[in-house]
């Protein structure tokens, strides 16, 4: 079978602004010519200064071995052999002069058998974007190389990597690219610091090897962090820094911490998911806008539908990023000597020097280690260098990160690792109820739980009261004033047998023990354990409610026949941890670790509501100037002793949710709760701050307002004679449709339409030629309109051919013309004509609301062809074509008769 041959071949060369710095001038005029099926002939245009070679390379886009030539200066043009029909293979020339490269021509190519089909491909131009020639920064691929990607599909990311790659100036002063891949593992393919050479950086991104593995992005992110936007591996400071990351399923472990801390260091992340992915998970990942940060397609061949878009995005985000970093709004120092102090079990202080450069504030963020423990977040003012944190649990080590902010930009973060103190118990007063038979091992049930105790005269008192037809006091509170004392009173008290009249032991707890005389204080917390092995001989509930209303917690230890109904029935709620059972006496051990950890709980919790009870709180809270991302509270305060207020708010619907805190100084009583999300109801506390503790809180609750905003970078495209697609970047926030109004600028009536949902682009039909419009685009939201964008567009000119071309009152030398006319605004038509055997053209006008024309001085008896043309302001149309033949002349006719 003959193989038929075709050629598709496109040459672009990517124009730039020059830099101050001479560059080595690149090849011209690239084409390809067929020699057979397997090779084409490559020729170019030598650069006019001088050079010392080229250098090429031929990359498929399949697994297939990529091409390279170096080919002296003198050489014009090159064989490429070895192809193979029906791939697409990007041939890349350079030339060079040292180690200086010129900028690469790309050329598409690919040869097509008739086995293919039986329609040939059009040759391509390359829409290939180029971000600005300042855009500058560090941009890293992160890449999934799971098992799920699979071999063939990773060439479709190999090609997209290496487009946006393609999109910046290469070098170590301009940006800089590293490749990640992860599966299971990460590795580094290769770093920032690795190719200065915009074609050696091509060469490795097209050869980069399939890993394979599990989809493991929380570690890979982490990863980034520690090993890629590091100054080691060739991050720069003060650059701007990209993550593009590329995925094709859920990860298989967690991924929004890791992607905190990265933007947290400035790194703007964009997401590709692509196929499997977790379009959730993706924006966990993303910087917001997520419009602008998170892509999506089916499947992997579906890439380049949204590669032109993304690449812009980051073309955008680099802009943006050095707008920043230009006005100086990006460049923050971080503080320094971060130290913590004042570790207690439930607080610490940590501490700080300023940093150098302005700042507006700072943000503490403390991590806990320990799973079900919260995190805290907390904002200072910018002249706050200490602050002391409260609320968190007990012995468990905590990542203390401290950024400073300017505006919304974070410096990087200085860190720390604490950990709390284990829970301790200070001012306690606690009973020991007891009617028991088998004594030693209820004896030495209670040595166990004293020896939890820090036992002291301002510190733990604890009394000892047995009891069965009476109670006995065996010691009071104030009877014994160290842990030995008590220990030997434990040991040796005696037994006392009886009936059980529990109702008359708790009475005679609430009279005759937990009273002044007897050692109880004032403003601590009481706490009663009764211990009993059967059922009350007398009347429980209402003593029990008595004591429990005096602010006595009571926990309740039942031993073999007791019943449960009754000891919950007297203890404290809840019972799951106020009430405990055991079959017998020996099992006194297995409750002892359980229930003194119960008690201790109970204490502090009980002595931190005293001790706020103490504590005015502030009051009159009141929000204003709310808007879509922040509002303001304030409140007022009549105490002299607040060292601080706290306010910590959340979103109200999100109970379990951590809350954000800032500290507030003393002297004021306002302060704006930034970065909100729109249309949220957030519950908000304040607290006022003693040297003894937090008050209570004052609380209430404010909703945002819906975020409205304009949309950004509209333009026009794909003008018509009767229309043109507007298109623009989404407004912010969750817009319902887009508004569009048009109206010509020379005057008519305005026109309004609406998007299909909130789609960003729209073709306007039915417009006039030739006619500028100037387009308003503004997001509709639930609560109405955002403000308006505009810009303006232009149709274009109707051009056309006239029609029915007639040729009448021939003459030896002349003849008329008439014509309908051509559509549009015609300026002048032109009629061309030239005698049909050969000769010269000639060329006359008639103005444009004109049909008719007189042709004269022309020779007899010859035919003529005819061309009408309309001019308009924007050039030619298609001619009107014909013939005329003139008359005989005299002399020709009499010659003919005598002939």
């Amino acid at each position: 079978m003959k193989t038929r041959l075709s050629l598709v071949a496109a040459a672009f060369l990517a124009v730039l602004v020059s830099s101050v710095e001479a560059q080595v001038e690149p090849p011209s005029d690239l084409k390809f010519e067929i020699l057979n099926e397997n090779t084409v002939q490559m020729s170019w245009r030598r650069p006019s200064s001088r050079i010392q070679g080229y250098r090429i390379q031929v990359v498929s886009d399949t697994d297939e071995p990529a091409k390279e030539l170096n080919l002296p200066e003198t050489a014009t043009r090159t064989s490429i052999s070895e192809l193979t029909p029906d791939l697409d293979y990007v041939v890349t020339i350079v030339s060079y002069d040292g180690p200086e490269e010129s900028i690469p021509i790309f050329g598409q190519l690919t040869i097509q058998s008739s086995g293919t089909n039986g329609t040939q491909r059009r040759p391509q131009i390359s829409d290939a974007v180029k971000c600005s020639f300042s855009a500058i920064a560090d941009l890293v691929f992160l890449v999934d190389g799971s098992w799920s990607v699979g071999r063939e599909n990773f060439k479709h990311i190999r090609s997209f990597i290496g487009a946006m790659a393609g999109a910046f100036e290469i070098g170590m002063d301009k940006t800089r690219v590293a490749v990640v891949q992860y599966s299971t593992d990460t590795r580094t393919e290769f770093n920032l610091n690795q190719y200065s050479k915009r074609g050696e950086l091509l060469r490795a991104i097209n050869t980069l090897p399939y890993k394979g593995g599990n989809t493991m992005t929380g570690d890979a992110m982490d990863y980034l962090l520690k090993n890629t936007f590091t100054e080691s591996a060739g991050a720069r400071k003060a650059f701007p820094k990209v993550a593009m990351i590329i995925t094709d399923g859920k990860s298989q472990d967690p991924v929004e911490e890791a992607a905190r801390k990265l933007r947290n260091i400035g790194v703007e992340i964009f997401v590709l998911g692509i196929k499997g992915a977790d379009e959730e998970e993706l924006r966990q990942i993303a910087s917001t806008p997520y419009n602008r940060h998170v892509f999506n397609v089916p499947n992997f061949d579906l890439i380049k539908e949204v590669q032109r878009d993304l690449i812009t995005q980051v073309c955008s985000g680099v802009d943006d990023q050095l707008s920043s970093l230009a006005s100086g709004e990006e460049v923050v120092e971080p503080a320094s000597n971060l130290q913590v102090t004042e570790i207690s079990s439930k607080s610490m202080r940590v501490l700080w020097d300023a940093s150098p450069g302005e700042v507006t504030g700072y943000k503490l963020q403390l991590i806990p280690m320990l799973a079900g423990s919260k995190r805290q977040e907390l904002y200072v003012g910018p002249t706050q260098t200490t602050v002391n944190v409260r609320d968190l649990s007990p012995e468990t080590e905590y990542e203390i990160s401290l950024f400073a902010l300017k505006g919304l930009t974070p410096s990087e973060p200085v860190m720390a690792m604490e950990k709390t103190q284990p829970t301790k118990v200070s001012l306690v007063d606690g009973s020991y109820s007891i009617g028991l038979a088998n004594f030693a091992k209820v004896r030495a049930f209670l040595e166990i739980l004293v020896n939890s105790f820090d036992i002291g005269p301002n510190k733990v008192q604890i009394s000892l009261v047995q009891y069965s037809r009476d109670p006995h006091t065996e010691f009071a509170l104030n009877t014994h004033h160290d842990l030995s004392a008590v220990q030997r009173a434990v040991r040796t008290f005696p037994y006392r047998g009886g009936s059980t009249n529990t109702g008359r032991a708790m009475t005679y707890v609430r009279e005759k023990i937990f009273v002044a005389a007897r050692g109880a204080r004032a403003n601590v917390p009481r706490v009663m354990i009764l211990i009993t092995d059967g059922k009350s001989s007398d009347a429980f509930r209402d003593p029990a409610e008595n004591l429990r209303n005096t602010d006595v917690e009571i926990f309740a230890v039942g031993v073999k026949d007791a019943v449960r109904s009754e000891l919950e029935a007297i203890a404290n709620a809840p019972a799951d941890t106020h009430v405990y059972t055991v079959e017998d006496f020996d099992a006194f051990q297995r409750i002892s670790k359980e229930l003194t950890q119960s008690i201790c709980l109970r204490i502090e919790q009980e002595l931190l509501a005293i001790k706020k009870r103490s504590l005015r709180a502030p009051k009159d809270l009141v929000f204003s100037e709310v808007t879509s991302r922040s509002f303001r509270t304030s409140w007022t305060s009549d105490s002299t002793e607040v060292q601080s207020f706290l306010v910590r708010f959340r979103p109200a619907l999100e109970v379990t949710g951590d809350y954000i805190t800032m500290s507030v100084p003393a002297d004021t009583l306002t302060v704006v709760l930034p970065h909100l999300t729109p249309l949220t109801k957030y519950e908000v506390n304040v607290f006022a701050q003693y040297d003894k503790g937090d008050s209570f809180p004052l609380t209430g609750e404010e909703t945002t307002l819906e975020e409205k905003g304009p949309v950004r970078n509209i333009r026009v495209t794909e003008e018509t004679t009767d229309s043109f697609r507007v298109s623009w970047w989404a407004a912010p926030g969750p817009v319902l449709r887009y508004r569009l109004t048009y109206v010509p600028i020379s005057g008519g009536p305005s026109l309004e339409t609406y998007t299909s949902g909130p789609d960003t682009t729209i073709v306007l039909q039915q417009l006039s030629p030739l006619t500028t419009y100037r387009v308003s685009v503004s997001a509709d939201y639930t609560s109405g309109l955002g403000p308006e964008m505009q810009t303006e567009g232009t149709t274009k000119e109707v051009r056309g051919t006239p029609r029915n071309l007639r040729v009448f009152n021939e003459t030896v030398s002349t003849m008329r013309l008439s014509w309908q006319p051509a559509p549009g605004r015609v300026q002048q038509y032109r009629i061309a004509y030239k005698p049909s055997d050969g000769g010269d053209k000639k060329e006359v006008a008639v103005k444009g609301d004109s049909t008719v024309v007189q042709l004269k001085n022309l020779q007899p008896d010859t035919e003529y062809e005819l061309f009408v043309t309309a001019r308009y302001a924007s050039g030619l149309g298609d001619p009107l074509l014909g013939l005329g033949t003139t008359l005989e002349g005299m002399e020709a006719a009499t010659h003919h008769c005598y002939k």
